[in-house]
């Protein structure tokens, strides 16, 4: 029945796409290649492959059949995005086995990253800009590579696809979440713009070396998180409507609104530039608020978790992971269908979400500028 409604999906997708079936590719999203930057909600193994944390099954189990370097069950809204523009998915920066490609683009993105610096108590030490660092050398790499021939081509992007790229980035939600456990709510909206002055940092840097197309993600509700919910939530009085946490909800919307208005801001100072915002905030928290509408059974209950409902979440045990507790030896096991969860392992979001999310994007009603008259995507999921 899952399964039913998602194409269903699809069958609407394409009619919103004006013309019935599917539309030749606008030029506007013909793009040779991809590079990305972000946190967990985008890490396709940047984390895993840099050594500081292995993914245990059942992560992965949906799509990959195991852990693929994904704090997923499955695919990511970045995989989603990329199999919908046709485009291998793709491979993190540090992972070198398997003889990876880089030719369509490659993924900075690392779990538990933050837009400002890392310090001592952070969860990753690669920060925005040190993927902004990364990127760089990724990039004079493949320069040198390319100047000996045709030796490497076959994996590594050419020289004008770094022009003519698309720089997708997707972080900010580390940067709120760790500051509620040692700063006050308006200490956390204080911080806002200090974090987008490090972003507006780092697209500049990107955008004076050649980068002409951005696609932004907004942060998602953080307060809807089930991690969150059970740590800042323990108050009934501290909720909103949905049982999400208020104040980080607050954080979130603020923080996006300013991301929005620094878009606007340098739409006027990057000349020949593209830049679209992806309002990500809207589509999961309608999502949330609407979850049984669209075929899901649980919103805010992690699939992968211990210790049942209503959030089946306890930080003590991990997704996949046995412990001690109490004496008691305990797993975090998964779901029998993790189609009908919203929420993965208590932060992240189930494939079968992230399909959902995937999915109104392409729409292009949730951007700024919207694309929706040149719509060029369906799509065409994988199961």
């Amino acid at each position: 029945m899952r399964l039913s409604v998602m194409l269903l999906l699809v069958a609407l997708l394409c009619l919103g796409g004006g013309g019935g079936g599917r539309v030749a590719a606008s030029t506007d999203f013909n793009f040779p290649a991809v590079f990305n930057f972000g946190d967990s909600n985008s890490d396709t193994g940047g984390r895993v492959a840099a050594g500081f944390e292995s993914i245990l099954p059942p992560y992965g189990s949906t799509f990959f059949g195991g852990p693929a370097g994904r704090f997923c069950d499955g695919r990511l809204v970045l995989d989603f995005l990329m199999e919908a523009m046709d485009m291998p998915l793709l491979n993190a920066y540090l992972d070198s086995l398997g003889a990876p490609s880089f030719r369509t683009g490659v993924n900075f993105a690392q779990a538990g990253c933050s837009i400002t610096p890392a310090n001592p108590t952070s969860v990753s030490p690669f920060s925005f800009g040190l993927q902004i660092k990364q990127f760089f050398a990724f990039k004079d790499k493949v320069t040198k590579l390319l100047s000996k021939g045709n030796l490497y081509s076959q994996y590594i992007p050419q020289d004008s696809y770094f022009s003519e790229g698309l720089y997708m980035f997707d972080i900010g939600q580390n940067d709120l979440a760790g500051e509620f456990y040692s700063k006050t709510e308006d200490q956390v909206i204080a911080s806002i713009p200090t974090i987008l002055l490090e972003f507006e940092t780092g697209l500049k840097k990107l955008y004076d070396q050649g980068a002409r197309k951005f696609w932004i993600h907004n942060t998602g509700p953080l307060g809807c998180l089930p991690q969150n919910i059970a740590l800042f939530g323990k108050d009934p009085s501290q909720l909103d409507e949905l049982h999400c946490v208020a104040k980080h909800n607050r954080a979130a919307k603020l923080f996006n609104l300013q991301l929005h208005a620094l878009c606007t801001k340098l739409r006027g100072e990057f000349a020949g530039a593209s830049i679209t915002y992806v309002d990500i905030h809207t589509i999961k928290y309608n999502l949330i608020a609407n979850y049984s509408r669209f075929g899901f059974e649980h919103a805010t209950q992690a699939c992968c978790g211990y210790g049942g409902p209503p959030l089946n979440y306890d930080g003590r045990v991990p997704c996949g992971q046995t412990v001690s507790l109490n004496g008691k030896s305990v797993t975090a096991n998964g779901c029998s269908d993790t189609t009908e969860f919203v929420n993965w392992d208590g932060i992240h979001y189930t494939e079968a979400a992230n399909f959902h999310i995937a999915s109104h994007i392409l729409t292009g009603k949730y951007s700024d500028p919207p694309f929706v008259e040149k719509m060029p995507f369906v799509i065409k999921p994988r199961f």
